[in-house]
C-alpha cells in the first residue's frame, strides 16, 4: 500500500497546483473530479479493513472505491463498441491478475510488492492494447484488478487452503494505483504517436498528387508582334543605312 499512497500523494500535489488540468481534461475528467477520486482512494486506504469473522475481509481503498470509480467510468463509455471492448478488457486484465497471483506466492513483503508492480504494469498494457481509448482503459484496469482479486480469493478459499476471502488487501490497492497511473501515461504516449503519424501522412497544402486534373498545366501563349510589313522594312533599312 506504500507505493500506491506515494503515487497518490504526488498526483495530489500536481492536482492542487493545477499542473495536470489539461492532462485530465483530455480523458473527459476535470481536475476537481480527479482530485476527489484520488482523495477517496487515499481515505479508503487509511481506513482499517472491515472484517466479517473468519470468512470475509474488505478494504475500502482496494475494493469498494475502485469498484465505484470503475462503474462511473463504465457508464461514460460511448457506444456498443466501447462497452464491448471494456468488458473484454476487464476480463483480460482479471485473467492477468489471477495468473500472476497464482504463479507468484505472496509469502513475503518483497513478493507482495513484486505482484503489485507486475499486475499493475501488465494490466495497464493489456487495457491499453485492447481498448485503445482512455476512459475504457481506466475502467478496465480498475475493474479487472478488482475482479481478479475476487476470483483469486474465492479460488484460495474453496479450492486450495480454505483461507479467509480478503478483498482489496495484500497489494491490490497498489496494483490499482500503479495500473491507473501507467494507463494514463501509456494512453498519453499512444495519443502523441498517433497525432505525429497523422501529421506525417498529411499532404502538403496546395499539392494534390492524386488529383492532378484539378491543377491544369499553364498554357504558354506565343508572343504577339504588332509590327506591320512597312514598319518591319523601315526598321531594318534604317539599321543598314
Amino acid at each position: 500500500m506504500t507505493i500506491g499512497l506515494i503515487l497518490l500523494s504526488v498526483i495530489s500535489v500536481f492536482l492542487f497546483f493545477a499542473g495536470t488540468e489539461k492532462f485530465f481534461s483530455r480523458i473527459g475528467l476535470s481536475s476537481r473530479v480527479a482530485f476527489f477520486i484520488v482523495l477517496a482512494l487515499v481515505i479508503g486506504a487509511v481506513i482499517p479493513e472491515i472484517r466479517f469473522g473468519n470468512i470475509l475481509n474488505i478494504q475500502l481503498g482496494g475494493f469498494l472505491i475502485p469498484l465505484a470509480v470503475m462503474s462511473v467510468l463504465f457508464f461514460r463509455c460511448e457506444g456498443k463498441e466501447e462497452i464491448l471492448k471494456t468488458l473484454l478488457s476487464v476480463t483480460a486484465v482479471a485473467a492477468v491478475c489471477v495468473a500472476v497471483r497464482m504463479l507468484i506466492p505472496m509469502k513475503s513483503t518483497a513478493l507482495v510488492v513484486t505482484v503489485s508492480v507486475v499486475t499493475g504494469f501488465v494490466g495497464a498494457a493489456v487495457a491499453c492494447i485492447v481498448t485503445q481509448s482512455r476512459i475504457p482503459a481506466l475502467a478496465s484496469v480498475m475493474g479487472g484488478v478488482v475482479l481478479g482479486d475476487v476470483i483469486t480469493s474465492l479460488v484460495f478459499r474453496f479450492f486450495i487452503d480454505g483461507s479467509t476471502v480478503s478483498l482489496g488487501t495484500a497489494g491490490v490497492f497498489d496494483s490499482v494505483v500503479i495500473g491507473t497511473v501507467l494507463t494514463l501515461v501509456m494512453m498519453w504516449v499512444l495519443t502523441v504517436m498517433k497525432k505525429r503519424s497523422q501529421m506525417q501522412k498529411q499532404p502538403l497544402i496546395g499539392l494534390d498528387t492524386e488529383a492532378g486534373e484539378d491543377y491544369p498545366a499553364p498554357q504558354v501563349q506565343p508572343p504577339e508582334f504588332h509590327f506591320t510589313e512597312e514598319d518591319y522594312e523601315e526598321y531594318f533599312n534604317d539599321d543598314i543605312d
